[in-house]
């Protein structure tokens, strides 16, 4: 045991000394250095001068990050902190999460239940080390015409993407989300180095996002296009839809239309691009049963994808076609008996009508209209038990889908505990799954 205290406080040491509060005077002064040499004629044609001056960069970046370790306990911090004591500390409430926050000299830590959770710099040697450091690297590379720096220049740049994406989420969680955009923009900038540098498109989708959410969408409608450039569509063709909705607020419709006819192409289940088609056709005009003729291409060329016949449905569905939205259903069903989405499909059909009506009942004035539309509530909600259940059988091991449907059998089942024992013990059974979950 005693033997273990011994490493225990050496390895604390060690982590704690290089990363103690550097002078950042020292660190500009090694970075002039590099500088001089990249601009000596005998040097700057050497790869490993621009690679010196990158790896500058990135110290003095990590300079800035103090000697603290993210999901670190505040008692082991403070340990490995040693002399280097907070300038203050206060309670600060971000995003409604209420924080710890001690600052320091060149950062800010931020604790959550006395565990560090976020490291944010406030003070650099020199602006923007990262980004410069990319540049040298970038430079690097160019010079290294037979790739002996290759590796070493690729996991400097690897870093630097983990580095920026690190500092993006979290300058997100402060809530500075211009500030966040520019780190993310940077990352994927990075992940999109080049061999051996794995790519991170999400970087850009995260970036286009947060710049359409701070109004720059020439920016936004940048990153999104890098992410199409480098064949990175994000979730059910997520990239295709927010340059579609760029292109709507620009008033471009040819090219919100296009955008989502390609997305259509590669993503025919994705119900933003579906329903940004049937709004597209219907705001210009043009009758939005235009998006059958896409579909039944890629029918023809995937005619046993079953996903193809609930999307078809999902499109009655949303043109408040629900007998030919049903059918489609069933035939998804049809072409694969083990597919449960049809199910899915069908049964919210009859869950969201009968959500509708109980609206309308609740806002009806005359009596006559009330009772009308509590009548086609209670015909049309139990109609959706059926197919839930036979898509809560499918399901097997999908957790998450299992769960969705039982969510939706326990509310139904429980609305109607009245009409009958059936009801109750339906109701039972799956609020004892959900509960068991």
């Amino acid at each position: 045991m005693k033997k273990s205290l011994i490493l225990l406080s050496a390895a604390l040491m060690l982590l704690s000394m290089p990363m103690m509060a550097q002078d950042l005077t020292k660190i500009a002064k090694n970075i002039d250095k590099a500088i001089a040499n990249t601009e000596n004629p005998k040097k700057a044609s050497n790869p490993d001068t621009w690679v010196k001056l990158g790896k500058e960069y990135v110290k003095a970046f990590e300079a800035t990050l103090g000697n603290g370790l993210v999901n670190t306990p505040k008692d082991q911090i403070m340990l490995v902190m040693g002399d280097v004591k907070p300038l203050s500390t206060q309670e600060v409430t971000l995003e409604g999460n209420p924080y710890l926050k001690e600052s320091y000299e060149c950062f800010d830590y931020y604790y959550r239940s006395n565990v560090l959770v976020m490291v944010v710099p406030t003070k650099s040697a020199v602006e923007d080390p990262l980004g410069k450091a990319l540049e040298a690297f970038a430079a690097a590379r160019g010079l290294d015409e037979k790739g002996k720096k290759t590796k070493e220049i690729a996991a400097s740049v690897n870093q630097i993407v983990d580095y920026c994406s690190k500092q993006a989420f979290y300058q997100y969680n402060l809530g500075n989300k211009a500030e966040a955009a520019k780190l993310f923009d940077k990352a994927g900038d990075a992940s999109a180095f080049g061999e051996l540098v794995t790519f991170d498109g999400s970087c850009w989708s995260n970036a286009g996002l947060l710049y359409s959410q701070t109004g720059d969408m020439d920016a936004a409608q940048r990153c999104y296009q890098k992410c199409l450039d480098k064949e990175y569509y994000d979730e059910e063709g997520k990239v295709f839809a927010m340059l579609s909705e760029i292109a709507a607020r620009k008033e471009d419709k040819a090219a919100q239309l296009d955008y989502l006819k390609q997305g259509f192409e590669k993503f025919p289940s994705s119900q933003a691009i579906i329903i940004g088609l049937i709004n597209c056709y219907r705001n210009s005009g043009e009758d939005p049963k235009e998006i059958f003729v896409l579909l039944n291409k890629a029918k023809e060329n995937d005619p046993k994808n079953a996903s193809l016949y609930s999307t078809e449905g999902d499109i009655h569905k949303e043109l408040k076609e629900d007998e030919a939205a049903i059918e489609c259903y069933r035939q998804a069903s049809e072409v694969d008996p083990k597919f449960p989405y049809g199910f899915v499909g069908e049964g919210l059909l009859y869950y969201d009508r009968a959500i509708e009506y109980a609206t309308q009942a609740n806002e009806a004035v005359a009596d006559a209209d009330y009772r009308k539309y509590l009548a086609l509530y209670e015909e049309t909600m139990p109609k959706a038990i059926e197919p839930f259940e036979k898509a809560f059988e499918l399901a097997g091991e999908n957790a998450g889908l299992k769960k969705g449907v039982a969510e939706y059998l326990k509310n139904i089942y429980y609305r109607f505990q009245d009409k009958g024992a059936s009801y109750v013990d339906g109701y039972k059974k799956y609020d004892e799954y959900i509960k068991a979950q």
